[in-house]
């Protein structure tokens, strides 16, 4: 940066720009927009060190996207640079011609236009408003312009009430004219003297053509003659007095002509001011829009600014080769680069070809465009500061006018940087040191790298030198970075890798470049001890870090698998939950709806016997207990059913099996674990089918999924496990709950009840032991509250005295 860069504020020279591409960039954007005033300010454009002013840039640029993805872009046609129109209006009795005010009018439509499009800005966009208020549409100044432009770029008739009558006067003088020579022609004195019948205009004036030789027979005035001599172009004495006046009458249009203009004009000079800052904002809106057109087709996004010294750019593509692969031309790879904190140096290597000065001109070209306010080619989440000074050395600057070697340029640089770096400087150095003897430029290379974090400036360099990789290994401050090939191909990946130098191998990429294999064997064996040494611990370093990469990889994605697993497991566990509560919702409305059901069918069977009773019809108490204990039955079925929990299916007989079985044949019926006899033989085919269930033999019709075959006519009486009950014709169902706890015993209890209520029996003898009196008592207050159970008494001691419990049932 020169001394009167730095004197006027300047962030970055016009080297480091050029260096960088950014007039490059800034080209693409002028060619986006719609005037030449637009290209020119986005020509103009340059980097700001001033964090809220680049902030600001931004956020205008990106509420401009918004607002253009709500109404589309504005037509800004008419923008032309009226400025030096505008400054002739200054001057006494100046005025614009009619062409001119047309380019004024188109201006003043776009100023319209622009305010339009920005309108919507007051009430949702603050920087856009801003702008907005430099916008003054004039209507009626557009209006009063275009009422005096006429066709053909003349002033409109309709200007002035005395333009309109000078032309009318004009209209009626020249057809009397021209009908005052017409008649010449029809005269019989002048026939042969004119060469054609025609009237014509000469210097103005109306004249008639007239043969040479005939010249003397027509008295007037010549004004002129044909290209060839033989007709001249004469204006009769008859017509003089006409001409002067039509002559008379165009002086005074002309007069009013400029009347009007310089009227107009006076009109425009009003508002200098307004159109001056209109054409100023015309053009700031112009270059915003191209900004927001480059910056949408590479996708682009806003870095995070912070006022620290952290440059992250995720997935950075360089700008320049990003909209050539928006053109459909090449192929830009994206980079992750990362610098300060207790990183100050980041020194990249590796082959050449392989992307280094590529990442270099990246990082500092995006730095530029965020400071001039565009968005960069980058991933959301890149955090970037602004620099208070952006310095770059890149490329051979020999100079044989100046006599300044490629060194000398590269020196005179370098010292240019060590002079005005200093905290919030970003430096920017491609090949440190070269194009002199290696071991002098590393140790100047390692001395400018201190000098610069010694005085807190951030540097990004590249290199060959080893002893710069070592350096960059031992110094905390300093990190290496290598570009990357794929291995296989030979291709540069253009990634890099942080932590580990990369080599050049410069043999390898000769190789590929088609060096004869002699000449390349000679170069391995000129290399000495010391160089194959290094190369080799640098490629076994490169390969235990591809090494480490990769099962850092797979690591990560069997973390990832772990945890999409995990997410799994949540989500089922979830869907599991909200199963259980749906189906426990579901499950106690149709408990409603049964025990509704149930309370209907009781209420019918009532009414039923009421009706029976009020008209003296005879009643059969069996029969309508019978309805009653079925119903209540079926009801207690279907809420077990619905309120059991999902489980695996009891094996069930096939239907087949029953198509053999004859009336007489022995069954249990599962649903009510009774015992039974087949009423009629098996259908083929059949759904259901009579059985006689208990001791009195109630008629019942059963699924045949829900019979079990016993085998034989004769009932099975072996007790079963837990609980026995015994049919007896004394004394009813005998029920042994000994050794079960309360909530088994009473579950037990309550079934033997229906049980006992569907064969129809009277009592119900339950077994319960004396023990500690626990079971007894809450078998005999579960009876007392039982609907069926008309009474409870303790049994006769020849029955088991206290250790049995009668209950007698209701009828």
């Amino acid at each position: 940066m020169r001394a009167d860069e730095a004197a006027r504020g300047l962030c970055c020279d016009e080297q480091t720009m050029a260096a960088l591409e950014l007039p490059e960039l800034l080209a693409i954007v002028a060619g986006l927009t719609q005037s030449p005033l637009g290209a020119t300010r986005a020509r103009r454009l340059r980097p700001c060190n001033d964090l809220p002013t680049v902030a600001r840039r931004l956020r205008r640029l990106s509420q401009l996207c918004d607002l253009l993805d709500q109404s589309g872009p504005p037509s800004l046609d008419g923008l032309a640079d009226v400025g030096p129109l505008l400054a002739r209006l200054g001057a006494e009795g100046a005025f614009l011609t009619c062409p001119e005010l047309e380019r004024v009018a188109q201006f003043l439509s776009s100023v319209s236009s622009a305010a339009a499009f920005l309108d919507p800005s007051e009430s949702l966009f603050d920087e856009l408003f801003r702008l907005r208020n430099s916008f003054m549409p004039m209507p009626d100044l557009a209006k009063r312009i275009r009422s005096v432009i006429g066709p053909g770029g003349s002033v409109a008739s309709s200007a002035s009430p005395e333009l309109a009558r000078v032309r009318r006067e004009m209209g009626r003088a020249r057809d009397s004219l021209r009908g005052q020579l017409n008649a010449l022609f029809s005269q019989s004195g002048l026939g042969g003297v004119f060469s054609d019948q025609i009237v014509t205009q000469r210097a103005d004036r109306f004249v008639v053509p007239v043969k040479v030789e005939m010249k003397s027979r027509l008295s007037g005035i010549i004004h002129d003659a044909s290209g060839t001599g033989a007709t001249c172009f004469v204006e009769p004495l008859e017509a003089v007095e006409g001409n002067n006046r039509l002559a008379l009458l165009r002086r005074q249009e002309h007069e009013e002509e400029l009347r009007v203009l310089r009227e107009t004009a006076l009109e425009i000079s009003f508002n200098l001011g307004a159109l001056h800052e209109a054409q100023d904002a015309l053009a700031k809106l112009d270059c915003l829009l191209a900004q927001a057109v480059f910056c949408r087709r590479l996708d682009c996004a806003e870095p995070r600014l912070h006022a620290g010294d952290e440059l992250e750019l995720l997935k950075a593509r360089h700008p320049l080769l990003a909209w050539r692969q928006a053109q459909g031309r090449g192929r830009v790879a994206p980079v992750g680069l990362s610098l300060g904190g207790a990183c100050r140096t980041l020194i990249i290597s590796g082959a050449n070809a392989g992307g280094k000065t590529v990442a270099l001109k990246t990082a500092g070209l995006i730095t530029l465009m965020v400071m001039c306010g565009l968005r960069a080619p980058v991933e959301a989440g890149s955090r970037l500061p602004i620099f208070r000074q952006v310095m770059a050395e890149i490329g051979d600057d020999q100079d044989i006018d100046r006599e300044l070697s490629t060194f000398s340029a590269h020196a005179t640089r370098l010292a240019w940087m060590t002079r005005l770096a200093g905290r919030g400087s970003l430096c920017l150095i491609d090949e440190l040191g070269a194009a002199t003897d290696p071991g002098e430029g590393a140790a100047l290379g390692m001395a400018v790298l201190d000098w610069l974090r010694q005085k807190g400036a951030l540097a990004m360099v590249t290199t060959h030198f080893h002893r710069l990789k070592a350096y960059a290994a031992a110094a905390e401050w300093t990190e290496n970075a290598s570009v990357s090939f794929n291995q296989a191909t030979g291709v540069p990946t253009y990634q890099l890798h942080y932590g580990a130098p990369g080599f050049s191998d410069a043999l390898a990429v000769s190789r590929r470049l088609g060096f004869p294999p002699e000449v390349l064997a000679r170069a391995e064996a000129n290399l000495d001890s010391g160089e194959r040494q290094t190369v080799a611990l640098l490629q076994e370093a490169e390969s235990i870090r591809q090494q480490a990469a990769e099962e850092r990889a797979k690591a990560g994605r069997e973390r990832l698998a772990a945890e999409e697993e995990r997410q799994k497991a949540r989500l089922l566990l979830r869907q599991a939950r909200e199963q259980k509560a749906g189906a426990l919702a579901e499950g106690k409305r149709r408990v409603r709806e049964v025990a509704a059901r149930l309370e209907k069918r009781l209420e019918e069977l009532l009414g039923q016997a009421e009706q029976a009773k009020a008209a003296d019809q005879p009643v059969k108490p069996g029969k309508l207990k019978q309805e009653v204990y079925q119903a209540r039955r079926e009801a207690l079925e279907e809420v077990e059913r619905v309120t059991a929990p999902p489980k695996a299916d009891a094996p069930q007989a096939p239907v087949d099996a029953f198509a053999a079985l004859k009336a007489g044949a022995a069954v249990r019926a599962i649903a009510l674990d009774q015992k039974g006899v087949l009423l009629e033989d098996a259908r083929p085919g059949a759904e259901t089918v009579a059985v006689s269930v208990g001791v009195s033999g109630v008629r019942v019709m059963i699924p045949v999924n829900q019979l079990e075959p016993l085998g034989g006519a004769r009932e099975d009486n072996r007790p079963k496990p837990g609980v026995s009950v015994q049919v007896q014709a004394a004394s009813g169902l005998d029920l042994n709950l000994v050794g079960l706890r309360v909530e088994e015993a009473l579950d037990k209890v309550d079934k033997a009840v229906d049980q006992a209520v569907v064969a129809g029996r009277s009592r119900l003898c339950v077994v319960h032991g004396v023990g500690t009196g626990r079971l007894r008592a809450a078998v005999r207050e579960f009876l007392r509250g039982h609907p069926f159970v008309a009474g409870v008494r303790q049994a006769e001691p020849r029955q088991g005295g206290a250790g049995v419990t009668v209950a007698e049932l209701r009828e």
